[in-house]
């Protein structure tokens, strides 16, 4: 059997961080920062990408796994961001065929106003109208069907949990789902790596460095050796998130901080809906000052995911003056209860949410009398030569992952303009893992090629979430035939991957493995015979002493735990 070649390796390189000079530093491993090192590269900068702590470990980990078209944005009459949400949607079903598929959403229709099946309909066609695009160029496996409303039955036949009271039907529209929204962003730094970006993660930017008023890089800390190294740049760009605080405090002292919002999303070990996405509206009382039309409460979203439900989201203002934000036993037991008024059948227990994803969200405002909170809702790229008298900085701050790219793409231009860099010619390709004609032919070409100790579950997982890399793990194994046995306590993920993803994906910690470059412990925390077995291979492989590979266990543990 011939699989890939093996020469997309990403490897960490501390030492080559601090060899010359780079176009481009980025400081910050989310989705953001993953893009534009990956948009940057591509353009022919040279680029360094740094990360705190792991790739997609912060905010951009904090996800509802949804690729959206932006039909919320007809609430706010705003076409522009409905139509940018609409191309990078079908970007990434194009680039990405293995993490992002087809997902139906349908919302419950009410009477006869702005939550009825009328209002809804002319949604459905504006929405139509809008994405008339959405499907040219695409495989079959990647259309997306027409919106449209159907009958209270065949609602309740979807989703028997809603509220029922005044229901008349619902309305039927089609978005992306990413079945891993980590690895989606490892791939943006993967492909970044493979167009001649340097990426590390555990670097964590400490200060700047500067040339007279001009930043020239960073001083960073590499917190695997507690090393410290200079990462010199001509351009420098934060994609930080909300530690974007803490760096621009040192070169604007006294000016006032962003403010942010926690946000939370909680996992159900229990499908709500097979295979819908839907909408829930709040009891909770909200106006959104900036909309068109407002429905008056707060919409929470359901979405079926492996063989979980997400359900989000949950805003709160954040005082604390520190980024390092972790989710209370109070704030998921609050919005388990709102989510439970929302979906009056459903009854989640507590012991069902196996787990939780909390972030920080740029906020525009909030309400100190009710605790309402709005969510910026257009990115903001700063150029800190114009607003602050500081050349040779950028920095990008926004909240959404759609169109994460596309943000990126504007900040890499106005870096090559500053640089006076004339961008390589553009072609768009997939993502590594990506380079397929149609996913599902793909699947069936996969099935025939498998080793036999492959199962079908097994094979499924691999081709979602390794796409036409997945001959990679196969290669990993090579004559250990043990390496192709799933991992002691479960029956899905291998041994080889383990392995793959310390060799090939820069995984260092167990975290890094369970949570972001396998399914081991991406819904709930595994069992004790998968942190034992993991451990082992990681231990085996990073030479970690046994204390090492304790700690590590411990740490993973209390991932899983509230604060």
């Amino acid at each position: 059997m011939n699989f890939t070649s093996g020469l997309n390796s990403m490897k960490r390189n501390i030492q080559q961080l601090t060899q010359g000079e780079y176009d481009l530093l980025i400081v910050g491993g989310g989705i953001y920062g993953a893009t534009a090192a990956y948009e940057a590269a591509r353009r022919g900068l040279s680029v360094a990408l740094i990360e705190k702590d792991d790739f997609s470990s912060g905010t951009s980990g904090n996800s509802l796994k949804i690729v959206h078209g932006g039909l919320r944005y007809l609430q706010h009459a705003d076409f522009k961001r409905m139509r940018e949400s609409i191309a990078e949607r079908k970007r990434l079903l194009r680039i990405a065929p293995h993490l992002v598929h087809p997902l139906p959403c349908v919302m419950p229709t009410y009477g006869h106003f702005i939550k009825g099946p009328e209002a809804m309909g002319v949604a459905m066609i504006l929405n139509d109208l809008a994405s008339l695009d959405r499907n040219w160029g695409m495989p079959p496996q990647k259309h997306l069907g027409a919106g449209k409303t159907i009958s209270r039955e065949k609602l309740l036949q979807i989703l028997p949990y809603v509220e029922q009271k005044n229901l008349n039907g619902g309305a039927i529209w089609y978005d992306g789902t990413m079945y891993n929204s980590e690895r989606l962003a490892l791939a943006f730094v993967h492909s970044a790596v493979t167009e001649g970006a340097v990426a590390a993660n555990y670097v964590e930017a400490k200060s700047f460095l500067r040339q007279g008023d001009r930043v020239s890089g960073v001083r960073a800390l590499d917190r695997e050796t507690q090393t410290e190294l200079e990462v010199r740049a001509r351009m420098t760009l934060l994609c930080s998130g909300p530690w974007i605080n803490a760096l621009l405090s040192e070169l604007r002292p006294g000016q006032p901080a962003q403010a942010f919002s926690t946000a939370l999303n909680l996992v159900v070990k229990r499908r709500l809906s097979e295979h819908h996405a839907f909408g829930v509206n709040s009891r909770h009382v909200f106006k959104d000052e900036d909309a068109v039309i407002s429905k008056g409460s707060r919409l929470l979203f359901v979405v079926p995911w492996r063989h979980y439900t997400l359900i989000g989201t949950a805003h709160k203002p954040y005082l604390n003056d520190k980024a390092d934000y972790r989710v209370s036993e109070a704030e998921i037991e609050e919005f388990l209860q709102e989510a439970n008024e929302a979906m009056p059948g459903a009854r989640i227990r507590r012991e069902e949410v196996t787990y939780f994803y909390g972030g920080l969200l740029p906020m525009a405002a909030h309400n100190a009398a009710n605790g309402n909170v709005t969510i910026t809702k257009h990115f903001r790229l700063t150029d800190h030569e114009k607003s602050d008298g500081i050349p040779g900085l950028l920095s990008v701050l926004s909240v959404k992952y759609t169109t994460a790219r596309g943000v990126s793409q504007q900040a890499v231009e106005l870096a090559c303009k500053k640089l006076a860099h004339k961008p390589k010619r553009m072609v768009c390709k997939a993502l590594l893992g990506g380079e397929m004609d149609d996913f599902d032919d793909f699947v069936t070409t996969q099935r025939s090629a498998k080793p036999a100790a492959i199962t079908e579950v097994q094979l499924q997982q691999l081709v979602h979430n390794y796409g036409s890399e997945t001959g990679r793990i196969y290669e990993v194994a090579g004559r250990d035939g043990a390496l192709l046995q799933p991992v002691a306590g479960q029956e899905t993920v291998l041994q080889a991957e383990v392995i793959h993803a310390i060799r090939e994906e820069m995984a260092l910690r167990l975290s890094d493995v369970l949570l972001r470059r396998t399914e081991l412990g991406s819904g709930e925390c595994p069992a004790e015979a998968v942190l034992e077995a993991s451990s082992r291979l990681m231990a085996a492989e990073l030479g970690w002493e046994e204390a090492r590979r304790q700690r590590e266990i411990m740490e993973a543990r209390a991932l899983y735990q509230p604060a």
